[in-house]
């Protein structure tokens, strides 16, 4: 896939200071982690981000921050390659990424989220940051907003490596999705009351009923269609509020 919108590590210094804030002010960042994803990649989470960053920073005149590869992998720890850092390292790390976009003239940023272990740690530096600077942060974990368009699509909701993130990756990078090993990639149902570390499976749903993985391309592009709209209009209605409400 091809890079679109403003990146920022594209940017000289000098260009920099003539665009933030005079020009822009908002400053879109993926955030993932390295991780076992059933029949796609290790990266998945960030992928699916740093998409969704080059789809919808063009559209609010955003600039596209460089990733945050390394994120809180819990469960899938002990699965090859999955790869962690701390709650606490992670935490501080992205305070002071936060910290320093309001530093540097940024006054909004959309933190775009693609792996569910680090959500309170997100929480918690998007307030920090807020108080060190007055950085307004917009944190979204696109798969928790779109529940409708996963059963609109396939069905039904899917989990962790099931149809959703499969689409994400096979919507961008079709080649990375190893179709070969969906029959013997089996599912975990998480059920309530039994908590296995680590998890006895690398795709995990909810039910007997979850979507799993699809290989359809045409059905991975209308989802990931959906989820781009969902979250435009989301920050869309976020930025609207802020500038009503609190004149920024």
């Amino acid at each position: 896939m091809a890079e679109s919108g403003l990146h920022l590590k594209n940017l000289n210094w000098r260009d920099f200071g003539k665009t933030v804030p005079e020009k822009t002010d908002t400053v879109f960042l993926p955030v993932g982690t390295i991780e076992a994803h059933g029949v796609v990649p290790l990266g998945t989470d960030i992928f699916i981000p740093e998409y969704l960053c080059d789809e919808l920073a063009p559209r609010f005149d955003g600039i596209i921050a460089p990733a945050v590869n390394y994120g809180v992998t819990r469960t899938l720890i002990a699965y090859p390659g999955s790869h962690t850092v701390t709650s606490a390292t992670f935490e501080a790390y992205l305070t002071e990424i936060l910290t320093g976009f309001g530093q540097s003239g940024f006054r909004k940023a959309v933190v775009m989220n693609g792996h569910g272990g680090h959500i309170g740690e997100l929480k918690s530096a998007a307030r920090a940051a807020y108080d060190e600077t007055g950085l307004f942060s917009l944190v979204l974990h696109w798969w928790d907003m779109v529940p409708d368009a996963a059963k609109e699509v396939y069905g039904a909701e899917g989990g962790h490596a099931a149809a959703e993130e499969t689409a994400g990756i096979l919507a961008v990078y079709p080649e990375l999705v190893r179709t070969e090993y969906m029959e013997e990639t089996a599912a975990y149902v998480r059920g309530p009351g039994v908590s296995p570390y680590p998890v006895p499976a690398s795709i995990l749903v909810e039910s007997d009923e979850s979507a799993l993985p699809d290989p359809d391309v045409a059905k991975a592009k209308e989802y990931m269609k959906r989820v781009t709209e969902v979250c435009a209009e989301t920050i869309k209605t976020v930025f609207d509020g802020w500038k009503k409400e609190l004149g920024r």
